[in-house]
């Protein structure tokens, strides 16, 4: 017989915060995620998944259950740096608690999320999961400068073939039906190196480029007038190969950061970005960023990553949406998100139906002093959250559970409607 939800969590309440201030007390900056990599995988397989591996690029994968259907969670565990720890209130390697918040760089963005999937797919296999289901959890790599390319290489490499995805990252428990696609581009005016003593001896690329980033700017005004979903341009660097401060630079690149619209490819974006360098002796290409993973392996990452969505009426967003309403009563907020995540590999790229979904407030992301909350103030002991929300009766397929607890917006109700959504969406 399968255990109730309350005994489960009754078992598990402390091991799940616990977790959650180790990971964040661990360092795993992009493409240096090995120590919490390793942690990972040693909780899944405390936890007792069916089969845990560390796959050629880094990535961590987690499964439960035999079953054809297959659904998967996935979190990057990678963060962005630090680079104003004075600035903190606290140490942000520290993993502090106070006031109901654990703080800490990659706290929200997003060990809080990780950890709700990993115990998420724990509580779902405790309650018993169908049988014609798989459960993959995922703790993906890279994801911060290299968006997506874990999980296209985690998906390409590994013969997983989800049916539907999950991307974990902080919502506020929305649910995000798609968002926004991104490309970066790189701009090279060519010039003329020589001594700045005698400048007139050179060609200046910066003087030339300043056309250049005149039409990038007027394309940004452009884009602003699209009817619908509307894309952006922003110049995000500027550099110049130059022999030394003392010398007129030999070529000028800007990178541009262009967030993608539905619809929009690489020829319709390479007809603007022709438009943009025409008879201004600059050329353009998409960026190619070559990069190793902690284990060493080598990729090329390709920068245009398409936008993308999933219908409201897809049955996982159907499966979600039912379950959001038995733990909250209410009918979930969709929404289109403005940052990127993962999604523009599984959805963008693979075309595999993908939904947004996991606790926090994305705001939190990247800043100082980042936090996830975390409130332990609950009836029945269980709670790990935060927004007063009493839940009186679960019922879908064969689970009925009665039981009242108080929570917040956080790993514990986000657990509790994924649990729900993999019977909801396996038609149970």
């Amino acid at each position: 017989m399968s255990a109730s939800m309350n005994e489960v969590f009754e078992r598990i309440k402390n091991d799940v915060i616990d977790f959650a201030q180790k990971i964040v007390q661990t360092k795993s900056m992009t493409c240096d995620e090995v120590n919490v990599a390793k942690l990972v995988k040693e909780k899944m397989e405390e936890l007792g998944y069916d089969e845990v591996t560390i796959d050629a690029t880094g990535n961590v994968l987690g499964r439960i259950g035999y079953g054809a259907k297959k659904i998967l969670f996935d979190s990057h565990m990678d963060t962005v740096t630090v680079i104003d720890s004075d600035q903190w209130a606290d140490d942000p390697y520290g993993g502090i608690i106070k006031d109901g918040k654990l703080y800490g760089r990659g706290s929200v963005d997003m060990k809080c999320p990780l950890v709700a999937s990993i115990y998420g797919a724990y509580v779902a296999k405790e309650m018993g999961i169908p049988k014609d289901t798989s459960v993959y959890v995922s703790a993906s790599v890279m994801e911060e400068d290299y968006d997506g390319e874990a999980v296209r290489l985690l998906l390409t490499e590994n013969p997983i073939h989800p049916d539907w995805v999950v991307i974990c990252e902080p919502t506020n428990m929305k649910v995000g039906v798609g968002h926004r696609g991104r490309a970066l581009i790189e701009i090279k005016m060519a010039g003329k190196g020589c001594h700045a003593s005698n400048p007139d001896n050179g060609i200046n690329p910066v003087y030339l480029m300043t056309e250049v980033i005149k039409r990038v700017e007027q394309d940004a005004e452009q884009l602003k007038k699209m009817p619908g979903e509307k894309g952006s341009v922003a110049i995000t660097n500027i550099y110049c190969s130059t022999a030394s401060n003392n010398s007129v630079p030999q070529d000028a690149t800007i990178i541009l950061d262009r967030r993608l619209a539905l619809g929009e490819t690489e020829e319709s974006v390479g007809k603007e970005m022709d438009d943009i360098v025409v008879g201004t002796g600059a050329s353009w290409q998409y960026s190619d960023i070559p990069g190793k993973s902690w284990t060493g392996k080598d990729f090329l990452f390709h920068s245009f990553l398409p936008a993308w969505t999933i219908e409201k009426e897809h049955p996982l967003v159907v499966g979600a949406a039912k379950a959001y309403e038995e733990v909250k009563a209410q009918s979930p907020e969709l929404f289109r998100m403005q940052a990127s995540t993962n999604g523009v590999t599984t959805a963008g790229l693979m075309h595999i139906p993908t939904i947004v979904f996991g606790p926090g407030d994305l705001a939190m992301a990247h800043a100082r002093d980042e936090y996830c909350e975390i409130d332990s103030n609950v009836r029945c002991g269980e709670d790990i959250c935060s927004i007063v929300l009493p839940v009186n009766k679960i019922n879908i397929g064969h689970i009925n559970l009665s039981f009242e607890v108080e929570m917040k917006n956080s790993a514990k109700l986000w657990i509790k409607i994924c649990d729900l959504a993999l019977f909801a969406v396996a038609g149970k």
